[in-house]
C-alpha cells in the first residue's frame, strides 16, 4: 500500500510476489492501482467511457440502468457475477417496532419485489422467494412473506391491536447516491400504500458500518449473505457462533481470565438484527455437523422455513455485481493458485493480478 486517503487507495506491486504467469513471466503485470470510491455511478460510467477510469464496478442493486447501458456499448467490456448475493433487511428485535412480529410481517409483506424488479433494477435479477437465493444450499420458498398488499395492512393492523401505536420507523440511506435515494424513496411508497409510515434517515457509508455492529438503527438494508454455502450467511443468523459450546477457546479464556470476560459477546456481534430462534440455531448447528449432503441441505431448508417463518430478516431483491473496463488485457483469465478456474467477478472486485494495460 503507497497511500490511503478517505475516498482514494494507492497499492504498488509486490516486487517479491511469488506466483509466475503460465511462460515463467513475473507477476503482477501492472506496476500499480490507484481504487477511487465514487458513491454515484454517473462518474464512473463517464469515467470509464472517457478512458479516465480503467475499470469500474456496478450493483445491480443501484445501478442495474449503468449496467445494461454499458453492456450495449461495443467499445467497454462487461462482466457479470451470478445472482448470488442476498440484500437483507435486517430489523432490530430489541426496539420497537420490530421486536413484534407483526411489524415485521407486515414490511415484508408491503414490499412489493415484482415492482422492484422492474423499476429499480430494469429486470436485471429476479423476483425473491426466499431469504437466500435458488443457487444456495439453505433455499426454501416455505413461509416467505412475499408481497401481499391485503396481508401487510393486516399486519399493520394487527400490530396497532398489540401496541396501540401506528406503525412507524426510519430507514437509513445513503443521501450521497443519487440511485441509494430513489431506491429508499421507492420502499416509502411501497410502505405507505400498507399504511406504514417510513421517515428516511440520511446517512453516509461509513455512518451505516458504523451503526450496524452493533444495531443502533430500527432496521438497515445491508448486503452481508452471499454465495452458494453458509460461510457468508450462518454468521448473520445465530445469536451464538460457539454453539453454546462451554469448551470453546474464546469460552474457556473469557472464564479464565476475568478482563476477558466480556470476549463472548462477539459470537453474535454479526447478528444485527438481534434475535435468538432456538429452533432455527438447532437447526443450523446440526446441518452444519452432518456429514450427509441430502440430509445437510434438508436440515439447512428447515433452518430456512423457521427464520421465514418467524420474519426474522426479509430481502427485496436479489443481486450482481459488474465490472466494465476498456484497454485491459487478461481479466480473468489467471487461474486460481491451486488449479481450475476463478470467478470472474465478485463483490469486491476481480483477481488484478494477471491484468495488463492495452494502451
Amino acid at each position: 500500500m503507497v497511500t490511503t486517503e478517505l475516498t482514494k487507495l494507492v497499492v504498488a506491486a509486490n516486487p517479491d510476489y511469488w506466483r509466475k504467469d503460465a511462460k515463467g513471466g513475473k507477476l503482477p503485470y501492472l506496476d500499480g492501482i490507484t481504487f477511487t470510491f465514487l458513491p454515484d455511478a454517473q462518474p464512473r460510467v463517464s469515467g470509464v467511457k472517457s478512458g479516465s477510469l480503467a475499470a469500474t464496478m456496478f450493483t445491480s442493486a443501484t445501478e442495474a440502468k449503468q449496467i445494461k447501458d454499458l453492456q450495449k456499448n461495443k467499445a467497454i467490456t462487461t462482466i457479470i457475477s451470478p445472482m448470488d448475493y442476498y440484500p437483507t433487511i435486517w430489523m432490530n428485535h430489541k426496539i420497537a417496532p420490530f421486536s413484534s412480529k407483526n411489524a415485521r410481517l407486515a414490511l415484508s409483506h408491503a414490499l412489493d419485489r415484482e415492482k422492484w424488479l422492474k423499476v429499480r433494477q430494469k429486470g436485471l435479477g429476479m423476483i425473491p422467494d426466499s431469504i437466500v437465493g435458488p443457487n444456495n444450499i439453505m433455499y426454501n420458498k416455505k413461509n416467505y412473506a412475499g408481497f401481499d398488499l391485503a396481508a401487510a395492512k393486516a399486519d399493520v393492523a394487527a400490530y396497532k391491536t398489540e401496541t396501540g401505536k401506528d406503525l412507524e420507523f426510519s430507514l437509513p440511506y445513503v443521501s450521497a447516491s443519487a440511485d441509494a435515494t430513489a431506491n429508499a424513496i421507492l420502499i416509502q411508497q411501497m410502505c405507505a400504500a400498507a399504511g406504514i409510515k417510513v421517515n428516511l434517515l440520511s446517512q453516509t457509508t461509513a455512518e451505516a458500518i458504523a451503526k450496524a455492529f452493533p444495531m443502533q438503527y430500527q432496521m438497515l438494508p445491508l448486503l452481508l449473505m452471499e454465495g452458494t454455502g453458509t460461510g457468508f450467511i450462518l454468521p448473520f443468523l445465530v445469536s451464538d457462533m460457539s454453539g453454546g459450546n462451554p469448551n470453546h477457546f474464546i469460552t474457556k479464556t473469557a472464564a479464565a481470565v476475568p478482563a476477558l470476560k466480556g470476549l463472548p459477546v462477539y459470537f453474535g456481534i454479526l447478528n444485527i438484527s438481534s434475535f435468538k430462534d432456538t429452533v432455527s440455531e438447532n437447526l443450523l448447528f446440526a446441518a452444519r455437523g452432518e456429514s450427509n449432503l441430502a440430509k445437510k441441505k434438508k436440515l439447512y431448508q428447515q433452518a430456512t422455513a423457521q427464520l421465514q417463518a418467524e420474519a426474522h430478516v426479509t430481502n427485496i431483491s436479489m443481486l450482481a455485481y459488474s465490472l466494465s473496463y476498456k484497454d485491459l488485457g487478461g481479466v480473468g483469465e489467471l487461474p486460481l493458485a491451486a488449479g481450475g478456474p476463478r470467478r470472474l467477478v465478485t463483490n469486491f472486485g476481480i483477481d488484478w493480478t494477471g491484468v495488463w494495460s492495452t494502451k
